[in-house]
This record gives C-alpha cells, structure tokens and sequence, in this order.
C-alpha cells in the first residue's frame, strides 16, 4: 500500500508540472495494477473505481476549466478543454478568473457562472440542503444547483434587485414564505426549497420552474407557460440545468 501511495503522490507532482495527464495514467496503471490486483486482491472493477477516484482527485486539484458535452443518448463528457463547439464550460478554474462580485449578482451574465472548485462552502451546507430536499421532495443536487447559480454559496450575497441570501429570495417572496432572517442559511434554503415544490406543482417541468424563480411565476403564465424570451432567464435555465447534470453525478 505504501507503494501505491508513493505513486499516487508522484502523478499528482507530475500533473501538476505539465506532464500529459494521458501518459501519467498509462504508467500508473502498470505499476499499480500487479500491486493492487496482487497484494490486495481488488477486482477489475474495484480497481476501475480505484482509478476513477485518483481521476477525479487529479481534475479537482489541477488549474483547470472543465468543459462538458452531452451525446444524443444522454451521455456526458468531460474534458480540460474545450475539444469542439459542442463542448460547454462546466467549472471555471479559480485562477482563470476574477473573485465574483455580489453589487450587481443577479445583474451579471449567467454565462459568467461556474461551480465553484472550493467546495468548502458547499460541504457547510450540504446537510441543511439535504434535509430542505427531503422535507419538499426535491432532489439535493437540484437545490446545490440553484444555489451555484443564485449566490455561489455566499450567504449575504444581494442583488441590484433586492434579492438576498443563498436562494437569492425578494423580500415579498421571503415573507410569503415566513423568512424572518433572508441571510440566514436554513431559512433561506428552507424557503427557497418549498418555493421551488410549489412551482414544480404548478408548472409541472424543471425548466419551468426554474424560469419563474428567476423570472416571476406571472412571466411564465403571460407567456403561455413557456421560458420568457428573456436573455438572462434563459441563460439562467440553462445554466442551472447544467449545474444540476453536473451534481448528480458530483455530490
């Protein structure tokens, strides 16, 4: 074991001074599948996880953009860079970007919004999101998603609008929904979780919902439920839709 984890240390020293990362793991797995397979008597497939883990430690701890593609059938690709037009960006690395600004939060291009790589504020209030999700039955990574997407897991963060908070709530909604404190991480979540049950009800899709959280219910009803023609509700659809296929499978 202490050979493996001699190994593991030295690809993460490799990746991250420029070694092709493809190369990298062509010399791990030569020189960690006897070990593993041997001394610890892992199955193929144990190791196959194995690998995925040490993969995705290396893609998290790099300074990097992830960028996404889905196929036809559903199928989702990652890759550092962006391989083709078909290729959308998930995950900004911290140091390709400037620190976010919450003056004008909801203001800002949602095309500008990625999924934080710290995810120190993310783990913080995971437990709080898990129990809203399953108070309101409401999937955890649906809420991580509106949360990326609303206020990056900034607590205090406030909009040129008015919204406050992690679920980014106007002061009417708050009160419609008994907030007494909208900075306040559990009410926040709390409330913007039943808001968000309550627009799945009536308009019955995921994109729906998510176009009248962030452009009014009334919106969606004038448009004869259908996403509002606007450029930032419609980047805001998207982008969540996004985040959440990212947090299914990342949480």
């Amino acid at each position: 074991m202490l050979k493996v984890l001699r190994t593991i240390f030295r690809v993460r020293l490799k990746h991250q001074s420029g070694v092709d990362l493809g190369t990298t793991l062509t010399a791990m797995l030569h020189s960690l599948a006897p070990c593993l397979l041997e001394r610890s008597s892992l199955t193929l497939r144990s190791l196959l996880c194995f690998l995925t883990l040490i993969m995705s430690g290396l893609v998290f701890t790099a300074s990097a953009d992830i960028y996404m593609y889905t196929d036809k059938s559903g199928n989702k690709f990652f890759s550092e860079r962006k391989e083709n037009k078909n290729y959308k960006l998930l995950l900004r690395s911290d140091s390709n970007r400037a620190p976010p600004s919450f003056k004008n939060w909801k203001a800002k291009s949602y095309t500008n919004i990625a999924i934080p790589r710290n995810t120190t504020l993310q783990r913080k209030y995971h437990p709080i999101i898990v129990n809203a999700a399953n108070k309101h039955q409401l999937d955890p990574a649906f809420l991580h998603a509106v949360i990326t997407a609303e206020s990056a897991y900034q607590r205090k963060a406030i909009s040129s609008a008015g919204a406050q908070g992690l679920m980014q709530l106007m002061p009417e909604t708050a009160k419609r929904f008994g907030v007494n404190d909208p900075f306040d991480p559990t009410q926040s979540i709390f409330a913007g979780a039943l808001y968000l049950k309550t627009l799945l009800k009536e308009f019955r899709s995921k994109d729906l919902a998510l176009a009248a959280y962030n452009a009014g219910e009334g919106a969606v009803r004038r448009y004869k439920r259908q996403i509002p023609p606007y450029p930032e509700t419609q980047q805001y659809v998207s982008k969540v839709l996004t985040f959440y296929q990212y947090y299914k499978h990342n949480l």
